[in-house]
């Protein structure tokens, strides 16, 4: 499992993702990931049924609906999180950047790597059970919202996804070990909540119905940018030695 520069890293995210499919942990996330917003989705379309075509009923489900996905990304990426917390408990990556072959920047992007494998099937799968809710419930409303999905709910989910592990990792790899309490979900699954939290508010109180999507496509090229940043920072101030107390 290891190599020296980017193949190391290559193995490792292969690996993970692996054990992320199969293990429990993994598969409970990703499973509340894709659950979660399919039900939420289907209650509200359905029990709005009757007033979903109207004015007001159209605009609760295009603001609400894309909101669930990006949360359930974030969810959805926990069990990866988990994983690398029992993987540094056990002293696994302890061992590894011991030895030369693994630097703390690989275990960073390849954990990355697998989040963004894990949120890509969950996106698949929500997206295109929604995508049929609406279908049958309100067509007319099918356009608007793969526009609403494309600018909003797909970037965001990475992002908040993207977000959530690395403040788990951040936070994981900083603290010292203590067997029962570094368990790294909790931090990590606040952050990734935040963006689509901030963004339901903004739509309920300050943005235009009109403006929704322009709005959208700016607060997600925001997100990025911040998480460009916060990644550069965490990896030129992590360590090997960090790791290694």
């Amino acid at each position: 499992m290891t190599g020296d520069g980017p193949g190391g890293m290559k193995i490792l995210a292969s690996f993970n993702i692996s054990r992320t499919f199969k293990s429990v942990y993994g598969l409970i996330y990703l499973l509340i990931g894709i659950i979660f917003p399919i039900i939420l989705s289907g209650i509200l379309l359905f029990s709005l049924k009757s007033i979903v075509n109207s004015a007001v009923g159209s605009s609760v489900v295009l603001e609400i609906i894309p909101s669930f996905i990006p949360l359930a990304a974030s969810l959805g990426g926990i069990g990866v999180a988990y994983l690398f917390s029992t993987d540094r408990s056990n002293g696994v990556y302890e061992y590894l950047i011991a030895t030369g072959k693994i630097k703390i920047s690989d275990i960073f992007v390849s954990f990355s790597l697998v989040t963004v494998a894990v949120v890509s099937l969950l996106l698949a799968i929500d997206i295109s059970v929604i995508s049929m809710l609406v279908y049958f419930t309100s067509p007319s409303l099918l356009a608007k919202m793969f526009e609403f999905f494309a600018v909003f709910s797909i970037p965001v989910a990475y992002i908040s996804a993207l977000l959530s592990i690395l403040a788990m990792l951040s936070w994981t790899a900083m603290s010292k070990v203590y067997p029962g309490v570094n368990a790294p979900g909790g931090i990590g699954s606040v952050i990734g909540i935040i963006p689509a939290v901030v963004f339901l508010v903004l739509i309920i109180r300050v943005i235009k119905p009109s403006e929704i999507i322009l709005v959208a496509g700016l607060y997600s090229l925001s997100l990025f940018i911040i998480l460009f940043l916060l990644l550069m920072v965490v990896i030129k101030r992590m360590s090997n030695e960090t790791m290694l107390a």
